[in-house]
């Protein structure tokens, strides 16, 4: 046994690592493999070949997509910990710490177990997935382990079939769909369906290759046809036609309740060629040899998909007026539409400081806010579910970038999706130019933009109703669990000052002479009160007391920087008082263009609105930028945005901010 394991390792493993890595970091990779095949030597699978194999073929499947070094040695290492009596530090202390924290992480990470109750399922499956966002690298491997594992299925008992595949459709496949990893998404859906539905699969199967000679005969003669074309307009290029996999096809006959002698793209080609032009100059001269069919073009070059997919698409009416489906790409866009991100390692080295990379595996990172905006770990998967791994329309922002959604989201959803204060402050929406309700159905393609207020209002009652997307319902939970907490606790703050005031009466705390307004500091009376110029507090603006040594209360707003250096314990809690007839001032900072009388503008702009204007001033900056700096005197702090909102709808205002 131990002659076909080295055997593997020299003549299958070994030659695909060299193809693209060095032979300094062969040599660590050698040594992982040497600990791993004595650490697993006295154990072995269903099958009854040595264990070691699995993990070798793991290496195998990722080295196939040039996986760096670190993937490799950890797919090599990823069982040792679980499986032995080997520990962590020993890997750390032979590896590194970072393989080390790589096996960690795999090792956490037990099979979903579908037998055991809800909560405890959901568990399982939150683990999975905030490893992975915690580290991409654990996609990867855990991807390519579930791609050997499903390959070798057939030795395991019926049910324990059944259960492993009915797992991977569910949770694997959506995930290696999300990701752009096509090539694994094909061969993890053909081989689910093979044991979830075993009748229909050897069927389809049969069916399939009694038409394939035929098909494949009328494919060539398409890419014949093409070739040809493209040579005349010295295009060069590679053509091939692609089998469809069989689930696909599975799904669009159920789907569309069709026979397969009615499925016409049984087989795709496909046209690969050098750069972007010559992608549009294919399609210009696909569609001057047959007809195209009417609303199948698609580009998801200038618009990729979230995952990072780029192709052209189109069906055209071919030889004998057959419709056939046609893909054209470049070479570098192939690989990655293949893989997806594990296309990335190459390229380059590890994942770090690459915006493409990250923009790709953005909603990976978004698990993470996610687990922190919900209760438990049922309500997670359930967000999850329902957000990642169901069907999509893609609309586009007023700048174009393109947002996925689940099929049925709305205004609210998109709002909710661009970040939480976008749609906490949401007051309308437009779609495609025109205003529209927030509870339209949004379809791929429609161009979103969504209208806001200044101040955050929060979610409607009625929006729980509206929104499809399972994250956006927890983020509006989230807002009125806050809401009613804040709710209960002014109750109990007004119930306690009533009780209070009953036993003995409170006097409000004295302001300086030159102040006009007061505010209650509970606990402390005939205190001189004094207001920094840190954060210049207003009236309703959220306050804190602090009792400085020898100066009596200073009032803080509770977002003021400075609170964070102050000491706890001599923090009280502070509210306004008698500020009907009051007024105080403030500061605000004013970006805008440096053109003549803007200054005079933004003078009028406030004056109109009956403010007293302290002091105003001007500077300009670099690139034609003036910095104004007005000290004025308002009522409250609505007054104040009211300003602020009027200001910053001038034209010549960039950013109007309270300082």
């Amino acid at each position: 046994m131990s002659d076909k394991v080295d055997s593997f390792y020299e003549k299958e493993l070994k030659p695909l690592l060299r193809g693209y890595l060095s032979s300094e970091v062969m040599s660590k990779i050698d040594c992982a493999f040497v600990f791993a095949r004595e650490a697993h030597k006295d154990q072995y699978r269903s099958s009854g070949e040595p264990f070691i194999l699995h993990p070798l073929n793991v290496a195998k499947i990722l080295a196939e997509h040039h996986a760096s070094a670190d993937i490799i040695i950890t797919a090599l290492l990823h069982d040792v910990v679980e499986d032995t009596g080997i520990g962590l530090e020993e890997i750390k202390e032979k590896f590194g710490e970072d393989i080390s924290e790589l096996v960690k992480l795999l090792t956490g990470l037990k099979s979903i177990n579908f037998s055991s109750e809800e909560e405890g399922q959901a568990e399982n499956l939150r683990k999975l997935l905030l490893a992975m966002a915690s580290d991409v690298r654990v996609v990867l491997i855990k991807i390519a382990d579930r791609v050997h594992n499903m390959r070798t299925l057939n030795y395991l008992s019926p049910e324990r079939q059944l259960k492993i595949a009915q797992e991977t459709m569910d949770i694997y496949v959506p995930i290696v769909h999300r990701l752009g990893m096509y090539a694994f998404k094909w061969e993890l859906e053909d081989l689910s369906f093979r044991y979830i539905h075993p009748e229909e699969y050897k069927k389809l199967a049969k069916l399939v290759a009694k038409r394939r000679k035929d098909r494949e005969e009328y494919i060539n003669k398409v890419i014949n046809i093409l070739y040809s074309e493209l040579s005349k307009n010295s295009i060069k290029c590679k053509i091939e036609g692609r089998p469809k996999n069989l689930y696909s096809t599975y799904k669009k006959m159920e789907r569309n309740h069709i026979q397969l002698n009615e499925v016409y793209d049984l087989f795709a080609v496909r046209v690969l060629v050098q750069n972007i032009s010559d992608c549009y100059t294919v399609l210009g001269i696909i569609h001057n040899i047959w007809r195209p069919v009417p609303g199948r073009i698609k580009d998801y070059i200038s618009s990729p998909k979230p995952n990072g997919y780029r192709s052209l698409h189109t069906t055209i009416f071919g030889p004998g007026e057959e419709p056939v489906e046609i893909q054209i790409r470049t070479f570098e866009m192939h690989i990655n539409d293949e893989v997806g991100i594990a296309a990335h390692w190459r390229y380059k080295e590890g994942a770090a400081g690459d915006k493409d990379f990250d923009e790709k595996i953005k909603w990976l990172r978004q698990l993470i806010d996610w687990h922190d905006e919900t209760s438990s770990a049922a309500d997670f998967v359930q967000s999850v579910k329902f957000d990642l791994f169901r069907d999509e329309i893609f609309v586009f922002t007023p700048k174009g970038k393109v947002i996925d959604l689940p099929v049925g989201a709305t205004p609210i959803d998109f709002a909710y999706r661009i970040h939480t204060d976008i749609g906490n402050s949401c007051i309308g929406a437009k779609v495609n130019g025109r205003i529209a309700p927030l509870d339209y159905k949004l379809q791929t393609g429609d161009r979103v933009q969504i209208l806001t207020s200044k101040i955050p209002h929060g979610p409607g009652k009625d929006w729980l109703n509206i929104a499809r997307s399972a994250s956006t319902r927890a983020k509006i939970k989230t807002w009125y669990k806050k809401l009613e907490a804040n709710e209960e606790e002014a109750e109990k703050e007004e119930t306690l000052k009533k009780e209070t005031t009953s036993k003995v009466q409170k006097k409000p705390a004295k302001c300086s002479e030159k102040e006009k307004y007061v505010v209650m500091v509970d606990g402390c009376e005939d205190l001189p009160i004094t207001f920094p110029k840190c954060c210049s507090p207003v009236p309703y603006d959220e306050i804190i007391g602090y009792i400085s040594r020898g100066k009596g209360i200073t009032i803080h707003r509770k977002n003021c920087p400075n609170t964070k250096t102050l000491e706890k314990d001599r923090i009280i809690p502070a509210h306004w008082c008698n500020i009907d007839d009051t007024s105080f001032i403030t500061g605000l900072f004013i970006r805008a263009k440096d053109q003549p009388g803007v200054l005079a503008e933004v003078s009028k702009a406030i004056s109109d609105e009956g403010i007293n204007v302290i002091d105003l001033k001007a500077k300009v900056l670099l690139n034609d930028i003036a910095k104004i700096s007005a000290k004025i005197e308002v009522k409250n702090i609505i007054e104040l945005s009211k300003l602020m909102d009027k200001l910053s709808k001038l034209s010549c205002v960039q950013k109007v901010r309270r300082v």
